[in-house]
């Protein structure tokens, strides 16, 4: 019996120890976002979280840091490029604020994209995006895996009245992210532009530093920017998608298998930021008119003719020659 006993804590204790090196092999990762705790962008993240811990079998555990907890967007590239932080999931087209990416800024082209899933289907399958995401990788460290989750189309917010016309926008001083087409879209338009960041948007409206800013309902609502300005003209000038950021440190260290693990749950993630903000636009007209705001759909097609050719100036300097010619090819019905 002795013999018996002493055999079974033999087999026992072998067993904790083959168990002990695999829970010990657990890796937690961080994942930031500049987006607001329950916002779409955040449960996507939560999906992204469910589907890495649950197909690695509990080899990574991922942590969420939201409302800009680690950052703006561009101290998240910097945490990245240094590998304190794993992932980020934020504007796609800031990936022109790194170097080597400034092609991205294609993405803020006044009225380029048709549609939020023409723009999925053609940056997650064209070869040019492919080779610009590699580009950035390389050189400045800091990669794209996936460029999934629809945004609300931007639109412009203001304290100062409602926006029907091109002409309207004269004079108004916005915020608009530092990228320099959307820039010149804005200057033809008349207005004053002043970059800053996200989390300082609020209190500029609300101490009226700036008259107004662009974006959409994804990164407005949340924030209850419509607190503080109250007209809301849709003129949805850019259609753009969220992305999925990796330091390229520790995506160099993953084997093929784990890439496409991440890669999966980016999609899937990606699908949920898409619903979600969906439902978002389709709840949020009511939200701002139960608000005090003023919603008006302006004369887009006005717009799209005050801000033509806007473009031409860095075609063949900040992206590749012809490459707004080559994506609206895309989009064209046979």
């Amino acid at each position: 019996m002795k013999r018996i006993l002493s055999g079974v804590m033999v087999l026992l204790f072998a067993a904790l120890c083959y168990a002990m090196p695999a829970q010990a092999q657990t890796r937690t990762v961080k994942m930031a976002t500049i987006a607001l705790n329950n916002s779409p962008w955040h449960k996507a993240l939560l999906r992204f979280k469910e589907v890495v811990e649950a197909d690695s079998k509990g080899r990574y555990k991922v942590d969420i840091y939201t409302d800009g907890q680690l950052g703006d967007i561009a101290q998240l590239i910097s945490a990245m490029q240094l590998g304190t932080i794993e992932f980020s999931y934020f504007g796609l087209s800031s990936l022109s604020f790194i170097k080597g990416g400034e092609a991205m800024s294609v993405g803020y082209v006044p009225y380029l994209f048709k549609s939020g899933e023409d723009a999925e289907r053609i940056i997650n399958s064209n070869q040019e995006f492919q080779d610009l995401f590699e580009k950035v990788a390389t050189t400045a460290g800091v990669r794209v895996f996936g460029a999934w989750g629809q945004r609300s189309p931007r639109a412009i917010q203001s304290t100062r009245g409602p926006i029907n016309k091109p002409e309207d926008v004269k004079g108004l001083r916005l915020r608009i992210p530092p990228i320099p087409v959307l820039k010149a879209m804005f200057e033809k338009l008349g207005a004053q532009v002043t970059p800053m960041g996200m989390l300082e948007i609020y209190n500029a409206l609300s101490r009226g530093t700036i008259d107004g800013q662009d974006n959409g309902f994804d990164l407005s609502i949340p924030p209850k920017y419509h607190e503080a300005a109250k007209y809301w003209s849709a003129t949805d000038h850019v259609i753009e998608l969220v992305g999925f950021f990796v330091s390229e440190r520790f995506w160099r260290g993953l084997s093929p298998d784990d890439k496409a693990l991440f890669a999966k749950a980016a999609k899937e993630a990606g699908a949920v930021t898409t619903q979600l903000t969906k439902e978002l636009d389709a709840q949020a007209i009511e939200i701002l008119k139960a608000a005090g705001v003023t919603y008006v759909v302006p004369d887009r097609d006005a717009f799209r003719k005050a801000v033509a050719g806007v473009e031409i100036p860095f075609d063949g300097k900040s992206w590749p020659a012809g490459f707004v010619d080559r994506i609206r090819k895309l989009q064209e019905t046979p």
